[in-house]
């Protein structure tokens, strides 16, 4: 095998071990979040208290920047997400061990600062492994994957069921069994040598389209695990099928991302951002009514995943394309740090909202996160097609 053969098969090995692992990471993301907000309702947790837990784990994903920053310039970034993995499937453990809602604050901001380190380096390495005539293609598998895992995660709710340790303990099962993948990255050096400070800011300002797309896409994300169950059941359906539409939303960012991501490869990135914007804000303005259009659900719940999924391959797309290198490494705790922000504001705004004007609200709420944002990439998209 020449060493050009050679250099391919460790690409490839590593690739897969990175989607590999990241997928499972995102199988137990499609768990936690309706699992614990599911839990903390049947306590009787007012659904502001349950958007307040969440935002104790999403808090973290901000606060954690700075560590995150070290710890790439000093570490490989897959035995960085090993350590990671371990340490998270220790605490869905303690999680399950003590059900209490004062308990989970200072839990789920540890496990949300664990969780942004393992996306911050596996974006980073993703961007570092893929050249960019083929990034869209790659970014779409990573994506898809991760789509996979959330997929997934309600489905083994529905076996688990939402008592007792069971669910926790299949949680932690999984974390544990992601990290066996991650052997197979043949990157062994720290990507973020020899970055600067103040670089996650910079690149934030240098990239903010791509930035706060991200907070809308995370807002919007984050606050449909944790409350669609919820709004779901004030429609009139059951856990189990409120449940099943989740997986299904998952289900269409898994498979319609592929050809969305094989389409970035030969437009404009960003109008393409511009149109998965446009159409996730008028998808969940109609979002009420169409959960109980019967089997039609499940079509409309599929293409609302494939669209505002793409939202977030689009932008980690966005970002291998404009950086590199340590700069690379900063741009990725950036954009993890922007979806930091949106599961702050997301889930926050969204429980408040349902409490002051009820729980029918969620969807249109999410729909002005969208509605705020779509400017942006529209003048970004046109000002590139004029240049």
């Amino acid at each position: 095998m020449t060493a050009g053969a050679r250099s391919r098969t460790a690409r490839n090995r590593s690739l897969v071990g990175v989607i590999a692992a990241m997928a499972v990471v995102n199988l137990v993301y499609g768990m936690t979040f309706p699992l614990l907000a599911l839990v903390l309702d049947a306590q009787g947790v007012s659904k502001s208290l349950i958007g307040l837990s969440t935002f104790s784990q999403a808090v973290s994903v901000v606060a954690v920047v700075p560590i995150a920053t070290a710890l790439l310039r000093r570490f490989a970034p897959a035995r960085l997400m090993q350590v990671m993995g371990v340490s998270l499937a220790l605490s869905f453990l303690l999680a399950g061990g003590f059900p209490n809602i004062w308990f989970w604050f200072p839990l789920r901001f540890v496990m949300g600062g664990m969780t942004a380190i393992l996306w911050i380096a596996s974006e980073a390495l993703i961007n570092t492994l893929t050249r960019d005539s083929w990034r869209g293609r790659v970014i779409g598998l990573y994506t898809s994957a991760g789509a996979a895992g959330f997929a997934l995660g309600p489905l083994v709710l529905i076996v688990t069921g939402t008592g007792g340790m069971l669910p926790f303990v299949s949680t932690s099962a999984f974390i544990a069994l992601s990290t066996v993948p991650l052997f197979w990255v043949a990157v062994h050096e720290p990507i973020g040598a020899g970055a600067v400070g103040g670089g996650v800011w910079r690149a934030f300002r240098a990239a903010y389209v791509v930035m706060l797309a991200n907070v809308a896409y995370a807002a919007a994300a984050e606050s449909m695990s944790t409350f669609f169950p919820l709004f779901g059941m004030h429609l009139g359906l059951t856990e189990d099928h409120a449940l099943g539409l989740m997986a299904v939303i998952a289900l269409g960012g898994m498979l319609m991302v592929l050809p969305l991501s094989w389409l970035a490869d030969r437009i404009d990135r960003m109008g393409l951002m511009a149109a998965c914007l446009a159409l996730s804000l008028a998808a969940f303005l109609v979002l009420p009514r169409a959960v109980q259009w019967g089997w039609l659900s499940g079509v409309y719940a599929f293409g609302l995943g494939g669209v505002e999924g793409m939202i977030y391959a689009l932008g980690v797309m966005l970002i291998g394309e404009r950086f590199q290198g340590a700069s690379l490494a900063m741009a990725s705790t950036a954009f993890t740090a922007s979806w930091g922000m949106g599961t702050i504001l997301g889930p926050l705004l969204v429980g408040a909202g349902m409490d002051w004007l009820g729980t029918g609200s969620m969807a249109f709420i999410i729909a002005g996160f969208f509605a705020l944002c779509l400017p942006l990439p529209v003048q970004a998209w046109w000002r590139r097609r004029r240049q």
